[in-house]
This record gives C-alpha cells, structure tokens and sequence, in this order.
C-alpha cells in the first residue's frame, strides 16, 4: 500500500507527471486506503503526536508518554473552538511551538458560535502533507469521470477557491479564509493547472455577482468540460447572472472586453457572438450554461444536508448533466473524500486525522459535548446512526468538537460511507416542535403551484413573542396579488402542521401563533450575502439555510433596507 504521509514527491518528479496522472494516483491511493486504513491511520496518529509532544499543549497534557490511541483519549480532554481558543492566541501573540512543532504561517478565518471569528492556525507540514494531498484525491475522482487523460484550465472552472491576495493580518500573521488564499505553499500543495489563470484570480472588493460574470465572460468559448464549487448556490448564481446579462456578454466577446474594459485573458471572438447571439433570439429566458459550454458534463458542489435541497434549483439550470460530490470540506479540515459516484456522501478521510465519533442524543441541542464522553472508532460505527464528530488534525485541533453531525450510510471497503447531516442542534424549538430545515423546505415545496426550479428563495425565522411564532421570508414578485400570498401563507402553514405533529399540536393549543410571511424583493437573500461577504465571510461560510437559529436576519433585512411587498 502507497502510504498516504510517506515523503514527499520531489518537485521534479512532480512536473514529470500530468495533473491528470498525479490525481489518478491519488485517488488510487484513497481507494486503497478504503480497503485496508488500519496502518495509515496509526501513521497519522504517531505523526499527530510528533507534533504535539515538545509543544505548551503536549507538556500540558503529558503527551510525552503517550503513544496509542486509547492513551491519546486519556490523555486529551475534548474541546470545542472556546476552550482552543487560549492556544489559539498564544500563537497568534508569537510564542512558538504551542500547539505544533511546525509553526503556523497564517490563519483562517471562519465564523465562531459565540459570535468572535475562530482562527484556525495553519502551518506548512499540514498543508503539504494532508491538505493539498486530499485535493487531489478528490479531483482524480473528477478526472476520471469525465475521462480525461489531460486538462487544462480551460477545461474546468474551479469555483471552490480564489486566488486573492492575503489583504488582512493579526498580530503580523496573514488572515485569510480557506476558500480565498493567495498562494501554494510548496510542490505538494494543491496547484492545478488553472492556478494562474486570470478567472481565478479574486477580489475582496468585488461584487458577488460581478465575479461570477467575470467567469463566465472570461472562459467564454473555453472548452469547459466540469464545474466545481462548494454551496450549489454558486452554480444558480452563475446560471443567473448568465441568464440576465447574456446579451451583454455576447456585446463583449465580440468586443473582446470584461466589464466594457480590456482584460487580461479577454479576446474578442465574433464567431462565437454571432452564434450566441442568434441562441439568445430563439431563447427568451437567457442564455444556458451548456450555450456557453456545450461540453460541459460534471457538476461538483455539496448534496447533503441543506445543500441538498437545492437539487430542483440545480436540475432546472443543469438539465441533464451528471452531478457529484465535493468533499466534506470545512476550514478546520476535510472529514470525506469521495472515492465513487455516490451523490452525496463519501468515505472517511482516515488519512487527513484521527477522527472519534459520539452517537448523537434526540434532546442534543449542539452545545458542547462532555469533556469526557465516549467516543466510537470508525470501525464501531454503525449503518443508519447519527453522530457528533471529534476530530484531531495536525494543524493542532486536537480532539475537537467540530459540532457537525454525520450520519453513516454505509461502509467503502473498512471505511464508514458519511454524509453532512447539519449542525448539531441547528433549527428551532420553542415550545418542543424541533422544526427543522427538511420540514421548512418540503412546506414551501408543498404550497408552491409551479414547477420544482421555481421554487423561490426563502428562509423560516424564529420570532419571540407571547406566544412566539415564525416568520417566512420570501422572494416575491411585486406585481402579486395580495390574496396570492395569503393563500400561499396558509398552504405552508397547513403543510408545515401536515409534516411536523408537534408543530400542529402547539398551534393547535396556541403555544405558537400562526405562520406569517415577509416577502421580499428579488434577489433579496444575494444582497444579504453580499452583505456578509463584505464583513469577512468566506464563501463556504455563507450557507443558504431554510430555517434560522435566533430572530438575527430579520435585523439585517431591516438594517439594508431591503425592500418589503406588504
């Protein structure tokens, strides 16, 4: 078995080999790993605890005289980002070898349940050695789909990252998140052949949409053969901004400019408008991604939890064409890489750490989890049970309580097959009705008369009250008759009661008032992720969720001044 931490491959082998070849072989190595996990997981375990034992946090908790994982549990009590966090600012103040005998050379930004930002300190050794070798992994399943023994950038548009320059720091530290980073760190890093190409180059003062179009007018005529991205969200949005401004992309690849300006990568192809122009006269709703791409055949992005739900979205703007999973990717690390054609969910990436698991409690309300509990082994888990996950990488998270809930759906070889269940504890409950994302969106589904991909934007907000209640915010066309809302309102409400017993039973007693609706303008909810996006969020950190956890949107509606149809 090819180890998965073994050396390094030297940067002059590595340019021997196509990008083509190198994910193959990774992805060859992860099938590998499936089958027999047992020896790269003890290789992972030792090399944790390499980087741990001379460090304040290996003195701390004794590590020098630790050496097998029963011992590592002992040892290490299970810790959320909070109770990390003393660690965290000691690096970040300077003082070295605190939580890694590599030291940290930046930090990533992601957002915290307490409100305060986490930082997610990130050193050479994980990148290389973990990081940058799970990529590719992923991306030879990808290759191998769309049979490709050689790709270039034109052949794909990467939407899961950006190359933009690291424009905050801390304490000296650059601070950036992980899907906008400015650079590879060495050879085993993830450098693809697009890696220098001008549409993958970012701006932090760029507008959401406006990137999204720069992406498409750039690889306009490109030979694009596979979209990737991690919120499915990113592909309606890209589908929509080439649906709305398609006529002024055709007037610029006949022109040969980005944003009526001259660009780097932007040449002018009348040949191509021409026939783009005459598709747009024949097709009143817009111009379609395979218009722009006729080879266009895989679609990557997350299917699980919320993401999944938006599969009607993403059918009607990509009929036709085969999805697959990205990995199960966070800024902390990567829990599943997939190895396979499963449309959601993949193997455990036993390679990137040491990963526990606590069987997940009815009553679980995503607080923390004991410092002290139980944890099952990969191997213990069973088909069909939910879990919290605990996870160690070597970027010095160790034993941490990531709050995510996994469920197993299977076994790859000795491995678990997982899928991203949500957030421990993510929905809402005021009186015991425990509604959740899955109730909120079949409701809409249910009342909404027009096709599936129509569907428009929503999401359910909790409101305190006496007696509290929920509000729907919505997506709404301004022409509508008033009588077409209410009627929609009290279709969700009737579904919602339908799917939810303990919802009907506490409407029923009037422990919650009845359901109300808050239509908004068009494209309300990209305005409120731009808002996000413009504080700091990173883009894996602005999920579309169908239920909010506490009343906070509502005060960002009203604080961008969104428009109201009441």
């Amino acid at each position: 078995m090819i180890q998965p931490i073994a050396a390094a491959t030297s940067p002059q082998h590595a340019q021997r080999e196509t990008f083509a070849e190198r994910t193959l072989k990774a992805l060859a190595r992860q099938r590998e790993l499936c089958r027999d996990p047992g020896p790269t997981s003890a290789l992972v375990l030792q090399d944790l605890l390499d980087q741990a034992r001379s460090t304040a946090f290996g003195r701390a908790h004794g590590l020098g005289s630790v050496a097998t994982l029963a011992q590592w549990k002992r040892a290490v009590p299970i810790r959320a980002y909070e109770e990390l966090r003393p660690y965290v600012e000691r690096q970040l103040a300077g003082e070295a070898q605190v939580l890694t005998r590599s030291a940290p050379y930046a930090f990533l930004k992601t957002s915290g349940s307490s409100g305060l930002p986490k930082y997610i300190p990130t050193t050479r050794h994980w990148r290389e050695r973990y990081r940058g070798r799970g990529l590719y992994a992923q991306w030879g399943l990808y290759c191998e789909q769309i049979g490709a023994d050689y790709l270039t950038a034109e052949h794909i548009l990467d939407l899961s990252w950006e190359r933009t320059p690291a424009s905050r720091s801390l304490h000296g530290f650059p601070v950036y998140s992980i899907s906008r980073r400015p650079a590879a760190v060495g050879p085993e890093d993830w450098v693809p052949p697009w890696y220098d190409a001008p549409w993958l180059r970012g701006d932090d003062e760029e507008e959401y949409a406006d990137s999204l179009y720069r992406k498409l007018r750039l690889l306009a005529g490109a030979d694009v053969r596979l979209v990737v991205t991690l919120n499915p969200s990113k592909i309606v949005g890209l589908a929509e901004q080439l649906a709305l401004r398609g006529a002024e992309l055709v007037d610029e690849v006949g022109r040969g400019t980005v944003s009526g300006r001259p660009a780097g990568g932007a040449v002018a192809d009348p040949d191509l408008a021409r026939r783009l122009a005459r598709t747009l006269a024949h097709r009143p709703a817009g111009l379609r991604l395979t218009d722009l791409w006729p080879r266009l055949s895989v679609i990557v992005c997350w299917n699980s939890a919320s993401a999944g739900l938006y599969r009607d979205w993403l059918d009607d703007v990509t009929p036709g064409i085969r999805k697959l999973p990205f990995s199960t990717t966070g800024t902390e690390g990567i829990v599943t890489i997939p190895v396979d054609d499963h449309p959601s969910a993949g193997p455990l990436a036993a390679d990137q750490g040491v990963f526990e698991f606590v069987p997940c409690r009815e009553d679980d309300d995503g607080g923390p989890l004991d410092p002290a509990a139980a944890t099952l082994d990969p191997q213990e888990v069973e088909t069909g049970r939910s879990y919290r996950l605990v996870m160690s990488q070597a970027n010095g998270l160790y034993r941490y309580d990531v709050g995510d809930v996994y469920t197993v759906l299977g076994r790859v070889g000795a491995l678990p097959r997982l899928e991203f269940a949500g957030r421990a504890g993510f929905g809402s409950s005021f009186t015991g009705e425990k509604l959740t994302e899955a109730h909120v969106y079949e409701a809409v589904r249910t009342a909404h008369r027009g096709p599936r991909g129509t569907l428009p934007m929503f999401t359910c907000v909790p409101s305190w009250g006496t007696p509290p209640g929920y509000v729907l915010a919505v997506e709404w066309d301004p022409q509508s008759d008033p009588a077409e809302r209410a009627g929609f309102t009290a279709a969700v409400e009737a579904a919602l009661q339908d799917c939810n017993p303990e919802y009907a039973e506490k409407r029923r007693s009037d422990r919650l008032r009845p359901l109300r609706l808050l239509p908004l303008a068009p494209k309300s909810f990209l305005a409120i992720a731009e808002a996000q996006r413009r504080k700091g969020a990173a883009a894996m950190q602005i999920k579309h969720h169908w239920i909010q956890n506490d009343d906070t949107l509502l005060t960002v509606i009203d604080d961008l001044g969104l428009p109201l149809y009441g």
